[in-house]
């Protein structure tokens, strides 16, 4: 009877280190699992005592029948920030948005010698007797100056371990401190709402971008040059990475959520027309921007920026351009796929934010919008052709435009606010692809000449296939201005930009292919 007891506990005792390997085994394909969808792991390979190096002799739909433990495993949810992206002490992001401010004040007080920089215990206490202003500084000044600062403030708390949500007050924080005790100006409205609202919009994209140029799996000249880069993209994530040691951190796992990117430079002559006499104007070069961030029509919940584009454009070679001519994006907050009959046939539909900054010698556009959307794409009649189209309806709390009635003196721009409406539609090819991008507005003033402006941007676009990633392409665009003012004359404007360009797109997503949706 002894020896069966002893010949039993034996028996317990191995059968319990290996299920608790297995166990150990399991954990890891839960967490490649959460990595990449579980279709593609159907071949999975993994290093235990039983498949060394082999391959699993069951699919994983059958392996959910066997093992009990992951039976529901589709319904597991693991957040692979957790272990290697910990979220740190709330003083440290709070430390480094003070930090922060105090180093740019220092620098305008003592290096530029800037005089709103001239600050003491009197100016405190006179910005907050005050209250807040509307400022007038410059148009790029406002509406993109500011919002890059408030991605800064944003970053120190992305950066650290928080969430999109928990990131957002830290915009508002470090602009309220900014505003309040290191200007000797009035606490600007405009500035507060920029700094805050587009900052973390800016903050979410950049540290999204960031995570697709980040990979610890490498090291060497590669892992250098990907840390240089992102940081370049991202700076106070690049200061975070260097402070907690995960500059250097070597590991195989994917440390960041990422998602499909499409990517586009190009560059070309643009010509910004006399009104709309063509062959008039004068011609630069300009380089252009532009990605698509996630797939809108994949299923899953939806959070905020999982999917986003932006487009931006450099002007070089003309003084009486701004050389950051255009950056407009939007992403979304919320969001659902609805389902169709035709399993080809893809719709969105969710709340989105955008922006938008127009700067160049005839126009000033600029504004914080958020409203419904939908994104749609179906098959054409043509072989192997997609048609994709975009809808957004939206309130504008806060933009600008230029005025010849401006009520701040040297400030070329009225603040408003109002509605806008935003179109477009594209269609490809075997050849290449053409489309149509179509943006109205209607602008109440705020603060300024009082107006009712109606603006369009309408900007028909194609473009040719050369080799396989290179593409020629023209855009035109026309834009028309109606401004009925209460004081002064009407405005009646039209004036047309053309450019020609050569283009160069990577990445390993396009939302025309039906394969990535």
């Amino acid at each position: 009877m002894r020896k069966f007891l002893k010949i039993l506990f034996i028996i317990s005792v191995i059968s319990g280190r290996g299920y608790s390997q297995d166990s150990d085994h399991f954990e890891k394909i839960i967490l490649k699992l959460n990595d990449r969808s579980a279709g593609e792991y159907s071949s999975l390979k993994i290093n235990s005592g039983i498949f060394s190096k082999k391959e699993l002799p069951f699919s994983l739909e059958e392996s959910y029948k066997i093992q009990d433990p992951l039976k529901n495993l589709k319904k597991i949810k693991i957040n692979r920030d957790n272990d290697l992206n910990k979220k740190y002490p709330i003083w440290i992001p709070i430390t480094e948005v003070v930090g922060l401010n105090a180093g740019i004040g220092a620098f305008n007080a003592y290096v530029s010698e800037s005089e709103f920089a001239k600050i003491s215990f009197k100016t405190v206490a006179t910005n907050l007797e005050i209250g807040a202003v509307w400022d007038h500084d410059h148009f790029i000044t406002n509406f993109f100056a500011h919002p890059y600062h408030g991605n800064l403030y944003f970053n120190t708390a992305r950066s650290n371990g928080y969430s999109f949500w928990e990131s957002v007050p830290f915009s508002f924080g470090g602009s309220m401190m900014w505003e309040l005790f290191m200007e000797n100006e009035p606490p600007s409205t405009n500035d507060l709402i920029n700094t805050t609202v587009s900052g973390y919009m800016l903050g979410e994209m950049l540290y999204r971008s960031s995570s697709l140029i980040i990979d610890e799996s490498k090291t060497g000249f590669a892992r250098v040059s990907r840390e240089f880069f992102a940081g370049l993209l991202n700076p106070m994530r690049a200061f975070n990475r260097i402070l907690t040691g995960k500059i250097s951190r070597v590991t195989s796992r994917e440390a960041f959520e990422i998602e499909p990117v499409y990517l586009e430079f190009s560059a070309g002559p643009n010509r910004i027309l006399d009104g709309t006499e063509f062959f008039t104007g004068t011609i630069t070069a300009a380089l252009n921007f532009r990605m698509v961030y996630g797939n809108p029509f994949k299923e899953r919940s939806v959070k905020p920026f999982d999917f986003f584009r932006i487009q931006a454009q450099f002007n070089l070679g003309d003084t009486n351009n701004s050389q950051i001519g255009a950056v407009t994006a939007y992403g979304t907050l919320a969001g659902k796929n609805i389902e169709t009959e035709n399993k080809e046939q893809k719709l969105f539909a969710g709340i989105f934010q955008h922006y938008d900054f127009f700067d160049n010698q005839v126009y000033k556009v600029g504004g914080i919008s958020f409203g419904a959307g939908i994104i749609t794409k179906f098959p054409s009649i043509i072989k192997n052709s997609n048609i994709l189209t975009t809808l957004h309806l939206n309130i504008m709390p806060l933009g600008a435009a230029n005025s010849p009635y401006s009520a701040f003196g040297e400030k070329e721009y009225n603040f408003s606010s109002g509605l806008n409406m935003k179109f477009e539609s594209y269609v490809n090819f075997d050849w290449g692809f053409m489309g149509v991008n179509y943006n109205l507005y209607w602008m109440h003033t705020l603060i300024g000449a009082a107006s009712n402006e109606y603006i369009g941007l309408l900007r028909p676009r194609l473009e040719v296939n050369l080799f396989d990633h290179l593409n020629v392409g023209t855009e035109f665009l026309f834009y028309h201005r109606e401004g009925y003012y209460k004081d002064y004359p009407d405005v009646f404007t039209r004036n047309n930009e053309i450019k020609f360009y050569l283009s160069y797109w990577f990445g390993n997503f396009n939302l025309f292919n039906n394969k990535n949706s």
